[in-house]
């Protein structure tokens, strides 16, 4: 928003800076973030008396095959990232860069926003059950976008899908933590975190070589039918899957 809202806003205020150093101020709050971090104190670690007694033991299996359906959906999320979007809109539609920034900024208040509905949908009818019943409706918009007749279409579709599509977020991270031993969230959110942040950077290649045929909306539905198919994997593999407090109650296992 502060490095193409200003040029959008010139008709209320003529004399904003058009100043694209205005992008720094990311890295500014970026490295203030980092700061925050340093300040947390040892109360968000599990006691010491609940450590793993090394990474992943019990819940390897369990991490693995979660660590792999993540990264496949983060790789679907790289053949739309903004560059993309941003590109497409304006060779599809003509829209400006200008534009796609007060969309995005847009976009980000209702991921915000979801994320408090995703805590409270987690609630009522349980995580898992939020991740993919909320990303599947997504995915099919996402779907839809390339074949809108017209720009406010488009960019009603794509605001849509953005309110549905990260709540399945803190679903995910906290879902990750339930499957597992107290000792071993640590370990877990590393694994399942890395194999995101890993598989990601690829699918952009993927989608420069789709944007080479006649239909440059090819990315869009590659995107969504990885998507889809990481929903229904993940629904069918764990659907029955129970949390780990309740497999230690049920059978007396301690964490080590």
């Amino acid at each position: 928003m502060l490095a193409g809202g200003p040029a959008a806003l010139r008709g209320l205020w003529p004399g904003v800076p058009a100043d694209r150093r205005w992008l720094l101020v990311l890295s500014v709050l970026a490295i203030l973030a980092a700061l925050i971090a340093t300040r947390l104190s040892d109360a968000v670690e599990p006691t010491v008396a609940h450590r793993s007694c090394g990474g992943l033991v019990h819940s390897r299996r369990t991490v693995r095959r979660l660590a792999a359906l993540f990264a496949v959906d983060a790789f679907a999320g790289g053949f739309t990232a903004q560059a993309f979007l941003v590109f497409w809109f304006t060779r599809e539609y003509g829209a400006t860069a200008q534009l796609m920034a007060v969309v995005f900024f847009a976009a980000g208040l209702l991921q915000a926003a979801s994320s408090v509905v995703a805590g409270r949908l987690g609630e009522r009818i349980g995580l898992l059950n939020t991740m993919v019943f909320t990303h599947l409706p997504a995915n099919l918009l996402l779907a839809a976008i390339p074949f809108m007749p017209a720009l406010p279409i488009a960019v009603i579709l794509l605001l849509v899908r953005s309110a549905l599509s990260q709540m399945d977020v803190p679903a995910r991270q906290a879902y990750v933590v339930t499957m597992v031993d107290p000792g071993e969230r640590t370990a877990a959110a590393a694994y399942t975190n890395t194999a995101r942040y890993a598989a990601r950077p690829v699918a952009p290649l993927a989608a420069v070589a789709l944007m080479q045929f006649p239909w440059i909306g090819l990315p869009f539905l590659a995107a969504a039918g990885l998507r889809i198919a990481y929903d229904l994997t993940l629904y069918t593999l764990f659907r029955h899957a129970r949390p780990m407090s309740d497999q230690a109650r049920a059978y007396g296992h301690q964490p080590c």
